[in-house]
């Protein structure tokens, strides 16, 4: 029997872009006799009302491995230009199989994202195939654009007066100020300098900051933009 992914639509003021080239049909998943979940970290976990972010992983699956009641599962996602992805499928959370285009709403997990549901063609967290960067969230950085290398793999973090985003950008996590500095060049963003693991940013009345990762297992590069601007740079 063929089902087609469904997932609990996330509240938000805006949507976040979706291209408007045709989308590519979502991942034919093979169910198990019990419905697929509603996409939350766990089968055991209530979904909250206030869960108004998200972050979604977009590419084609490869290295399916089923999750059972008692085991975790697992798969990878491929773009071309960014490196494979690997998502941990939560035990009990998904109960079957998929494969093709997806667009993957994930959580925090170590060493890997956990994947949370599927975004259907048309929803804030679907970017159709062929679209680069092949990941999106919400919110989004006011300005800046994530270059294709690089994937956002937590929910924002979303504060009074700060949003922060943890982004995986393969093997070049080691090097998040480089990697990320030539997209904001390229966009048009001024560098404030550079200190101990961070650098500083700003394009007209907006701030960021690029933050490496300790490299620890499910750590990764952070970028931070700030309500208002802390730096005289211009």
């Amino acid at each position: 029997m063929r089902v087609i992914p469904f997932l609990v639509l996330v509240v938000a003021c805006t949507a976040a872009p979706v291209s408007t080239a045709s989308p590519t049909p979502l991942a034919t998943v093979a169910a198990s006799a019990s419905p697929i979940a509603s996409p939350i970290a766990s089968p055991s976990a209530t979904p909250t009302a206030t869960a108004a972010t998200f972050a979604a992983i977009c590419g084609t699956i490869s290295d399916f491995v089923g999750d059972s009641a008692q085991t975790n599962g697992s798969f990878v996602l491929n773009s071309p230009g960014r490196a494979p992805i690997r998502i941990t499928i939560p035990a009990g959370r998904l109960g079957g199989s998929a494969a093709g285009y997806v667009c993957v709403e994930v959580l925090a997990g170590s060493p890997y994202p956990l994947f949370a549901g599927f975004f259907t063609s048309g929803t804030p967290g679907f970017v159709a195939s062929g679209t680069v960067p092949a990941t999106t969230a919400f919110p989004l950085p006011k300005g800046f654009v994530l270059p294709q290398a690089c994937a956002y793999v937590v929910p924002p973090a979303v504060g009074p007066d700060q949003i922060e985003w943890k982004v995986d950008c393969g093997s070049a996590n080691d090097d998040a100020r480089g990697t990320l500095g030539l997209a904001l060049t390229q966009q048009g963003w001024v560098s404030c300098g550079s200190g101990l693991g961070a650098a500083q940013w700003r394009k007209n009345d907006v701030m960021l900051t690029v933050a490496e990762s300790s490299l620890a297992p499910g750590d990764y590069p952070r970028i931070t933009q700030f309500a208002r601007v802390i730096s005289s740079c211009s």
